[in-house]
């Protein structure tokens, strides 16, 4: 007996990454989206191409088992919902509680697990509870995922992706996915902290720093000796902070080296303008960039590429980055009033100061 799944976001993400997961997981897919043409093309179709490229090969799959109906077309939506058996996003976390008010619409007769892909902390739980609605036989499911798509060059349905990809479920003791490659299952808030800190944290240390060289792209930082080593000793020290804080005994420098790899390939187009905007979120107290090194400060452990970075926040001129003139204000007051409005350091002041002077 076949399976449905709805997913909500057509885009890239979603034809790239998430219905190769899900077709391979024999499910049918009715893709739903807000752009008409999208939906048009789609059912213009039979298949489309996902083309992978690594470091080493290239691989190219075809997904098939595909509908597409518009966000708008409630009557279509509502009986493709009633059907579902996994519904699915990825269409931006700001637009979570609209896709939950669509569902919220349909009746359920079946238990239906509901996951977000998106990267947002718990965004499928904290997206339920945002929206204020008791859906009946909604199983929330929460998620960390991670894919690089890079920007594409054409404007086909075929889409390029990286090949390595990572969805990582909460266990609750249920499987809408079978476990593989892509797909495993495990402790939610360990496998976020280690995405947010150790990928997202790295990839935001090498956007300033890589700004502040004249470089336009992740990869240009593994063009030459000084970035390379700025970009390992980074690396390391997150990843020491992580393992301090997460008391996890299994070696993670397969994970480290992973990374690297993928942000070293040219394929990737990562613009470090676009990775650095929104400072004021990215390096306030206890994200991608605080959380670790709070760590390393308290353990004594290695923080040399942090304080270049906090450096750099004080002394560089990003003012093309979006954000960053807000965020600059920050430390007008001076280095103990930042540390106090924006980190709320507190009792830690004089010890923060003392190791960042």
């Amino acid at each position: 007996m076949s399976k449905l799944a709805v997913h909500f976001g057509a885009g890239n993400i979603g034809r790239g990454f998430i219905a190769p997961v899900l077709e391979e997981n024999k499910y049918n897919i009715i893709f739903v989206d807000v752009d008409n043409k999208l939906v048009s093309k789609l059912n213009l179709i039979d298949s489309y191409i996902v083309s992978n490229f690594s470091k080493q090969t290239s691989d190219h799959i075809s997904v098939s088992n595909f509908s597409a109906i518009e966000l708008d077309n409630r009557d279509e939506l509502k009986s493709a919902l009633e059907k579902a058996d996994l519904i699915t996003t990825s269409v931006g976390p700001d637009h979570l509680v609209n896709v939950l008010e669509k569902i919220s619409s349909a009746k359920l007769e079946k238990k239906v697990d509901f996951i977000a892909f998106e990267n947002k902390y718990r965004a499928s739980s904290s997206s339920y509870k945002e929206a204020k609605i008791e859906i009946d036989n909604l199983n929330v499911i929460d998620a960390v995922v991670d894919k690089i798509v890079p920007p594409q060059l054409h404007d086909s349905i075929d889409v390029t992706v990286e090949e390595y990809g990572s969805i990582i479920l909460e266990d609750k003791g249920k499987s809408p996915l079978e476990p593989s490659e892509v797909v495993s299952y495990g402790d939610y808030e360990k496998e976020f902290i280690k995405k947010l800190w150790i990928l997202n944290g790295l990839h935001l240390q090498l956007a300033y720093f890589g700004l502040s060289k004249d470089k336009e792209f992740i990869h240009q930082l593994f063009e030459d000796e000084k970035s390379i080593e700025f970009s390992k000793n980074a690396i390391d020290s997150i990843g020491n902070a992580y393992l301090s804080f997460s008391k996890e005994t299994k070696n993670i420098d397969t994970y480290k080296e992973k990374i690297l790899e993928r942000f070293s390939m040219v394929e990737i187009k990562d613009s470090l303008i676009r990775v650095a905007r929104n400072p004021i979120l990215k390096f306030s107290k206890s994200e991608r960039f605080h959380g670790p090194f709070h760590i390393l400060l308290k353990e004594n452990l290695n923080f040399d590429t942090f304080q270049e970075i906090f450096h750099l926040l004080q002394n560089f001129n990003y003012e093309n980055v979006d954000g960053f003139r807000e965020f600059k204000k920050l430390f007008e007051n001076g280095l103990e009033e930042f540390l106090l409005t924006y980190w709320e350091v507190d009792s830690d002041l004089e010890f923060y100061t003392s190791k960042l002077k």
